[in-house]
């Protein structure tokens, strides 16, 4: 009896991906698909930079035949990037509306930042186009550095920042440069730290060249310069009347008392003197004077054997007094 072979068919076999197999091919082409944005944004940033660049050297070639012809960097553009002083010129206009242009020592050096896409490079007169370095953070004051006073946040210390400079010489500002310049009694850095005395500042350098009350000024980031009005709300805190606060020179009972070193107020201000606008200085120990915001300078003078406070306007905005800041 003859037996016949069975066929097996494989017609109905089914063939699949596995689990692992899968997982390898979706990694596979995570990998790919990161390699392929990774080079897109490689190649975005550098599309970037050679733009800025470009844009940083056609703006100086301009600014250098601008020399050439009127033998100054333009010290002011208008809106549409083109030199007005000290010679009106249109032939020299920058293309890139862009650029943030500042001139420094009033003409003979300059620096150029453009940005795009978040990236931002920088040129000046004596270098080539670079990726600008980041600005550095306002600086802040920690909180045990504050003292709250009725409704009011007064820094404890008066202000001490800044690079010293002779007395006999004036604050200015550095032509944008944002330097900050302060004066220490008697040209001695010492007496700037001892007793937290702090800087002396004449008004422009402590409002950062502002005339807005209540402007920031030099100090820290959420902080100000205290206007006049800010002064008579803490006196009156302290027992001032409204007349009282409103009226000029000496004023009050015993405000100067709480608010000077030892005082009931916590304000713990020093005696730190002041420089006189002809670049001498006095009253070191014995009186000092402090600044206000508001325009017409109003300031406040505490003595060492007076118990009131001076209220004083147009006190002399090229005198040097210390600050004292106001938390917003």
């Amino acid at each position: 009896m003859c037996v016949g072979k069975k066929i097996i068919s494989n017609k109905n076999k089914q063939f699949g991906f596995t689990i692992v197999e899968l997982l390898i091919v979706i990694v596979t082409i995570g990998i790919l698909a990161a390699i392929v944005i990774i080079s897109y944004i490689g190649l975005s940033k550098k599309a970037t930079e050679a733009s800025l660049t470009s844009d940083l050297d056609g703006a100086k070639r301009q600014l250098e035949l601008y020399k050439t012809e009127h033998e100054t960097y333009p010290t002011t553009m208008d809106e549409n990037k083109c030199p007005t002083d000290p010679i009106n010129d249109t032939k020299y206009c920058l293309k890139n509306k862009s650029l943030e242009y500042t001139t420094i020592d009033n003409g003979l050096t300059y620096s150029l930042k453009l940005t795009k896409s978040d990236t931002t490079f920088e040129v000046t007169n004596d270098s080539i186009p670079k990726l600008a370095e980041a600005a550095p953070a306002e600086p802040t004051l920690p909180e045990s550095d504050w003292i709250t006073i009725g409704t009011q946040r007064w820094a404890r210390k008066n202000l001490n920042v800044g690079t010293i400079i002779n007395g006999d010489l004036e604050q200015t500002d550095n032509g944008g440069a944002n330097i900050i310049e302060k004066y220490c009694n008697d040209d001695d850095e010492a007496n700037c730290t001892a007793n937290d005395n702090g800087g002396l500042y004449q008004w422009g350098e402590a409002m950062n060249y502002s005339t807005t009350e209540g402007a920031q000024g030099i100090c820290p980031l959420d902080s100000h310069i205290p206007s006049d009005n800010d002064w008579k709300t803490l006196e009156m805190y302290l027992g001032m009347t409204q007349e009282q606060a409103d009226a000029e020179g000496w004023r009050g009972s015993d405000q100067g008392s709480k608010m000077k070193f030892g005082g009931s107020s916590g304000l713990n201000i020093p005696l730190a003197g002041y420089r006189y606008s002809s670049g001498g200085f006095g009253y070191l120990n014995t009186g000092t004077n402090l600044w206000s915001s508001s325009y017409d300078a109003w300031a406040r003078f505490l003595y060492l054997t007076e118990a009131k406070i001076v209220r004083g306007a147009e006190a002399g905005k090229y005198y040097g007094y210390s600050v004292r800041c106001l938390g917003n």
